[in-house]
């Protein structure tokens, strides 16, 4: 379950964009100008690394075929992405193109009319519908209809220092109890050190790890009616192993493998103890290997959450969200919006897609002629070996749900709620989103 190989240094998806482009001109051979008059697209994404540059490019390639077409990308931070994105949908000038995840967050924005039904400009030539898979086409489906078109998938992987881990004799964990008790060697080795730091200012972070423990714990047999709200008012997230998984995140708490005051530490900060070699491991997306790349920390393999000796799961499973785009229902210019958002999703931009941000790319006819890395290499394998995967609690969940599991984490690692109150507090919010769901909402 490690990926530890020969790591050939910062190349791969950290080459430069002219290199990464160098057959995109093929794509536009042939096509026609898709307006009249010129178009601007307001698109909305989060801020990423890699990501402005990688929007010019595609713009670029894309305006040889559409020179009437121009688009403008807006960064906006993960955690103020989610409200501001909500208010300009239902604002009178929303972006024309945004970034989303799949699952509940997109499919709340169909149901309430503010995404586009795109099912039938997906499947005009050259657009999205007829380049990917069926299977990924479903990210986006709602009742049988397309309202997004997803580019990538990311996972959620711990990352491990290899040249400390060699160094000291470490080994990778091949349960939940050997992550405890790693923790603890690595505190034995230098009781400053912090073995897995936690930024959960933003409140995702630990979010992510509670995703994972909860299948770890229950499987994904127990859980699937209490996350689609499915199960009886008085059932709904009863099972007492939703408290033992909070008391997972509570024993990773007690054997230090964080740090003081996670709930004050940021994301970055918390990533950049572990590429600057303060820390030996860290729980990470795969976006960040190309991030750790960049900045010129390429000692590092990745392995699977472990399976828990008491837990239902076999380990064999792993979060996987897919994410792309959406087009908004008040676009004025939705034909280009579409061809465009497709454009991302053709076989050369899905290939730099992926030497830039260390993404799996939801087109993958070109991955296997990247320079890739030996740890993009690994991960991409291993998402093909899995059994099973399962989004994220905090884009899967109806919206009062997930807020209730964001705000619940902060609470439970400050101390300030046991894990029966956490979950008292996320059933409440259960029966109240079931009450939502039913009223249209």
């Amino acid at each position: 379950m490690t990926g530890h190989a020969n790591h050939k240094g910062p190349t791969g998806w950290c080459r430069t964009l002219m290199g990464g482009a160098l057959a995109l001109s093929t794509l536009t051979a042939g096509s026609t100008a898709m307006a009249a008059d010129p178009v601007t697209l307001k698109m909305w994404a989060l801020v990423n690394e890699n990501y402005p540059e990688l929007i010019q490019t595609a713009t670029e390639e894309f305006r040889k075929a559409n020179p009437d077409v121009n688009v403008e990308l807006e960064s906006i931070p993960n955690e103020a992405y989610k409200t501001a994105i909500q208010v300009a949908l239902v604002g009178s000038e929303p972006p024309d193109i945004f970034f989303n995840w799949s699952g509940e967050d997109a499919a709340r924005l169909a149901r309430s009319g503010l995404a586009l039904d795109i099912t039938d400009l997906g499947a005009e030539e050259g657009n999205y519908r007829n380049v990917l898979s069926e299977a990924w086409q479903q990210a986006f489906a709602v009742n049988g209809r397309q309202y997004g078109i997803p580019v990538d998938a990311v996972s959620k992987y711990f990352y491990y220092n290899t040249r400390f881990f060699d160094e000291h004799e470490l080994k990778v964990p091949a349960t939940f109890d050997q992550l405890l008790g790693l923790c603890g060697k690595v505190r034995e080795i230098d009781p400053e050190m912090v073995p897995l730091p936690l930024g959960n200012s933003e409140r995702w972070k630990l979010n992510h790890l509670i995703t994972v423990i909860n299948e770890r714990v229950l499987g994904l047999d127990a859980v699937r009616a209490d996350y689609a709200l499915e199960t009886a008012d008085d059932e709904i997230f009863t099972n007492p192993d939703y408290e033992k998984a909070w008391g997972k995140v509570l024993a990773m708490q007690a054997a230090d493998c964080f740090q003081d005051a996670p709930n004050a530490t940021s994301p970055e900060v918390s990533r950049s103890l572990f590429s600057a070699e303060i820390s030996p491991m860290i729980f990470c997306g795969t976006w960040c290997m190309s991030i750790f790349d960049k900045e010129g920390f390429t000692d590092y393999a990745l392995f699977r959450f472990p399976p828990m000796t008491d837990g239902a799961s076999d380990g064999s499973t792993n979060m996987v969200i897919p994410q792309g785009f959406q087009i908004s229902a008040k676009s004025e210019h939705p034909a280009e919006a579409v061809k465009f958002a497709s454009f991302l999703v053709t076989a050369d931009m899905a290939r730099l897609y992926a030497e830039l941000r260390g993404a799996i790319p939801s087109n993958p006819e070109k991955v296997g002629e990247m320079d890739a890395t030996e740890q993009f290499k690994w991960v991409a394998k291993d998402v093909g070996s899995l059994s099973e995967s399962f989004s994220v609690l905090d884009v899967m969940l109806e919206a009062g749900v997930s807020e209730a599991y964001l705000d619940m984490g902060v609470e439970v690692l400050n101390g300030s709620k046991t894990p029966a109150e956490a979950m008292g507090v996320i059933r409440t919010a259960a029966v109240e989103g079931k009450k939502k769901l039913a009223a249209g909402q």
